[in-house]
């Protein structure tokens, strides 16, 4: 898992959210090397749009999401 500095995906998903985007499902997935991710799904009238990074803010981030939207890893 990467580091605490800068996530630009992080980032990303903050902008998205402030744009009303609702998260949708959350997700691990590893690759091949054994390196985990955290995915997470956003919608906003019909569209998705997914969200991944292996970053410990992001994941750090992506457990309050889960916990202040009811959401659980599926």
């Amino acid at each position: 898992m990467a580091g605490w500095g800068d996530d630009p995906v992080m980032a990303e998903l903050q902008r998205a959210l402030a744009e009303d985007w609702t998260p949708a499902e959350v997700k691990e997935e590893r690759d091949s090397t054994g390196t985990s991710f955290d995915v997470v799904t956003v919608e906003k009238a019909g569209e998705r749009k997914e969200f991944r990074s292996d970053h410990l803010a992001f994941h750090r981030y992506v457990e309050g999401l889960m916990e202040d939207y009811g959401l659980s890893y599926s």
